[in-house]
Parts: structure tokens; C-alpha cells; sequence
């Protein structure tokens, strides 16, 4: 189920309850747990991409027929860590899909273009990446996107096609500004939580390792002192298990 469908659901039993209170007496608290579940059922979509709630977006390759993967970098560059994880990447022989902050990539544009430079791909990751984004309007969003295309194509010579809404949150309005704007959302089957400062680098290598299969989508965060470690090990489990690393363009390709 996506909104459009939800909400039509939703209109037609609370319109069906209304009218048979009118036969029927029962407590108005039904009315009020239709609405939170309701609301309940929006959150849940806001948060998931993998359900296409609000709007269509790339998280795997189901059914993979290669042995394939595609490494993820979000909220980059950053001046001491990206060049760290382009030296791995580049020692590794892997390739990798950067989902660039606007305003980080107006700040360091020669690691932007090191980052192509090395083979890797780049995408829009906000311009701001504030912590209540989610709650933009439509022309919020558009004037986000626009700004950071307009960043990456200075830097670049071309607008970047991908984009990655920050923390994962969906909206109708986010829905809308990508309708206007033509990118394609991309989101992640496995995400480690590499940027919380309780979890131990350790316990993200396992999560990676237990659910890395062909086609899956990894979220892994170049911003931070332990993504060197945690990179380095995924990269040489992913070689000895026979993976390849591809952008997320080849990805959809396949």
C-alpha cells in the first residue's frame, strides 16, 4: 500500500463509520483509534523506504543474477575522512556512490572532483541536511535540491541524476519537489548506524556481514574516525566472498 491508496482507504471507513453511528450507537474512541492508526501507518511510510510509500525509490537489486553490491557515502566530503576512504576504495579496487551535502561539497569542491577523478560516482544529498528537514514544504525541498545541483554541476559540468533524502524520510511534499526536480531517489537495504557513537565498529561489521547478500545496498557514512576501520574490513569480506563493488548506476542496470 502506498499513501494514495491508504488514504482513500481510510476516507472510505471513516465515511462508512459516520454514516453507521447514525444507525448504531458506539464510542466515539473508535473514530480516534482509526486516526492514529492512520497517522501511525504515515510514520511508519515516512521512515521505510523500501515500501514505496510516498514515492518510488531504489534500495536493492532483489533477485540479483551477479554478485554484486554498491557501497554508499552520505554527508560528505569531509576534508580529513573522504580522502581516507578514496585511498581504501582506490587500494581495494572498489567503486563507490557519494550522496554529497550541498553545502560540504561548496566547501571542499577539489574532493568532489577527486572523488570523480577516482571513478566513483556522485550524489544529491540535500543542501543543509538540518535535522527537522523532513518537515520542509515542496518549495523547500526544490530550493534543497536545486541548490546542491547547482553546486555539484559547477564543480562537475553536469547535475548529479541520484538523490538520497537525508535520515531516510519520505513526505508528500518530498514526493512532490521530486516530481518537479526528475531525480531518482535511492535508499539502502543494510544500514549500519556507523554514525552512532554507542555502537561499536565491531557490531557493524557483523550487521554488514550477516546481511550482505548480491544486490544490496550498503549505507556506510565518510564523516567519521571509524568508517577507515569498518570500510576496510567490509571491503575484504566483500573480496573474500566473491563480491564485486559497483555505483548505483550499474546497479539499476543490472
Amino acid at each position: 500500500m502506498n499513501f494514495k491508496t491508504t488514504l482513500i482507504l481510510f476516507i472510505v471507513l471513516f465515511v462508512a463509520l459516520s454514516l453507521f453511528s447514525l444507525l448504531v450507537q458506539f464510542p466515539v474512541w473508535v473514530f480516534y483509534v482509526l486516526i492514529a492508526l492512520f497517522f501511525l501507518l504515515l510514520t511508519v511510510g515516512s521512515f521505510s523506504m523500501s515500501r514505496n510509500f510516498f514515492l518510488k525509490s531504489f534500495t536493492e537489486l532483489k533477485s540479483n543474477p551477479r554478485n554484486t553490491v554498491a557501497l554508499t557515502f552520505d554527508d560528505g566530503p569531509h576534508p580529513l575522512y573522504t580522502p581516507q576512504v578514496l585511498a581504501l576504495l582506490k587500494q581495494y579496487n572498489a567503486t563507490a556512490t557519494f550522496f554529497c551535502i550541498g553545502k560540504n561539497a561548496e566547501k571542499y569542491p577539489a574532493l568532489v572532483q577527486q572523488i570523480i577523478a577516482d571513478g566513483h560516482f556522485i550524489g544529491n544529498h540535500s543542501f543543509s541536511h538540518k535535522p527537522h528537514i523532513g518537515f520542509n514544504g515542496t518549495k523547500c525541498w526544490i530550493n534543497e535540491l536545486k541548490k546542491t545541483d547547482t553546486v555539484l554541476e559547477t564543480i562537475l559540468g553536469e547535475k548529479p541524476t541520484l538523490f538520497r533524502p537525508p535520515y531516510g524520510v519520505t513526505t508528500p511534499h518530498l514526493a512532490k519537489a521530486i516530481e518537479f526536480t526528475n531525480h531518482t531517489v535511492v535508499g539502502w537495504n543494510i544500514r549500519t548506524y556507523d554514525t552512532s557513537p554507542i555502537r561499536h565498529k565491531d557490531a557493524m561489521l557483523k550487521y554488514i556481514k550477516m546481511h550482505t547478500e548480491p544486490g544490496s545496498v550498503i549505507l556506510l557514512h565518510d564523516t567519521h574516525q571509524r568508517i577507515p576501520y569498518v570500510l576496510e574490513h567490509t571491503l575484504i569480506y566483500l573480496q573474500e566472498h566473491g563480491y564485486k563493488t559497483v555505483s548505483i548506476n550499474n546497479l539499476m542496470d543490472e
